[in-house]
């Protein structure tokens, strides 16, 4: 059994010493480093209890006794960039993070209808302040369904 221990490390080792010792002449490295002139601060002072962005729609009950409702709402959290989702769909109530990429930029977050009914994509203003999509929020077949529709970073791309 020592001999099984002894011949995994050594294959581990010569695994590592082969990816140290490659050519690394004619790669190029992908850094992602955080931009000297950053001015948005990390954390917020003042967190804000009203919600800063929120979209809202009924839904139908068939025997009308219910005020139902498919709802969105999102809040500032103590981290600038991150933002807590309270959604509401009839009875149904269910939380969320919402994490906007550091553009240098104060983070603002919109919501829009969505594609289906019951639906709405959540996103946020860019420089220019066009919308970026992020998340979906819908009802499928009686289901509630979060999920996010794109992804963004910010990359700072240097040669070695």
């Amino acid at each position: 059994m020592s001999f099984t221990i002894n011949k995994n490390l050594a294959l581990i080792s010569v695994l590592v010493w082969a990816g140290c010792t490659s050519n690394n002449s004619e790669k190029k490295e992908l850094t992602v480093t955080k931009a000297i002139n950053d001015t948005i601060p990390e954390t917020r002072e003042r967190v804000s209890q009203q919600a800063v962005a929120s979209y809202s729609e009924p839904v139908k009950d068939p025997d009308g006794l219910n005020d139902w409702k498919f709802e969105i709402k999102a809040y500032e959290t103590q981290a600038t960039f991150e933002f807590l989702l309270k959604i509401q769909y009839m009875e149904l109530a269910v939380t969320d993070s919402l994490f906007i990429p550091n553009f240098g930029i104060r983070p603002q977050v919109k919501m829009i209808k969505g594609p289906y009914p019951l639906s709405c994509v959540i996103g946020f203003l860019d420089k220019e302040g066009v919308f970026k999509e992020y998340k979906l929020v819908e009802v499928a077949k009686g289901q509630l369904k979060i999920r996010q529709i794109k992804s963004y970073r910010r990359a700072i791309f240097k040669k070695s």
